[in-house]
């Protein structure tokens, strides 16, 4: 399978409810979905963390699969791969951004998988912390560990380590 990288930050531009980006990204959006998709094409790599039979790694080990992502949005992604993830499955992903940034240990919950020749194609819903009760029991939940979280919790994690906060004195702005 080869895949094409993208490599370049694009600006996306908002007024009113109008979203543009630049080239060479490319958004996706219809009716039925809840936010707007980015089409991407980026590495990633997958455990399960609970099957849909019910089969738990909490310690992480369980079986993993590569793969790469065509698109994402702030509620998941779609990826294709050539493991067949099942329906209903919790996994736990690593995404590469730009290859200067690593987002590990989301949740997600497979709500779309689909064999397409060889690979599959994945559709992922990203899954908040507080949402763990739907999909975990509670002696499950104690046993996952800390570090695993949203995508969006992971992201916030990520962009702060960007973000210069400045403190505003009576004589001027310093850098904390």
């Amino acid at each position: 399978m080869e895949q094409s990288r993208v490599k370049v930050i694009s600006d996306v531009t908002v007024s009113d409810d109008t979203v543009g980006v630049k080239p060479p990204f490319k958004l996706g959006r219809d009716k039925q979905r809840r936010y707007i998709r980015l089409e991407i094409s980026e590495p990633m790599e997958g455990t399960i963390l609970k099957s849909r039979s019910g089969d738990f790694w909490p310690d992480l080990n369980g079986p993993s699969f590569h793969g790469s992502i065509l698109n994402i949005s702030a509620g998941g992604l779609l990826l294709v791969t050539e493991f067949p993830v099942e329906e209903n499955a919790v996994v736990l992903l690593k995404i590469s951004l730009q290859e200067v940034e690593v987002v590990d240990r989301i949740v997600g919950v497979v709500k779309r998988s689909e064999a397409d020749e060889k690979e599959w194609l994945v559709g992922v819903e990203f899954v908040p912390r507080e949402n763990f009760v739907d999909i975990f029991s509670g002696p499950e939940q104690v046993l996952i560990p800390d570090d695993v979280a949203s995508f969006d919790e992971k992201i916030k994690k990520t962009l702060n380590k960007y973000i210069f906060f400045k403190k505003v004195t009576k004589y001027g702005r310093d850098e904390i």
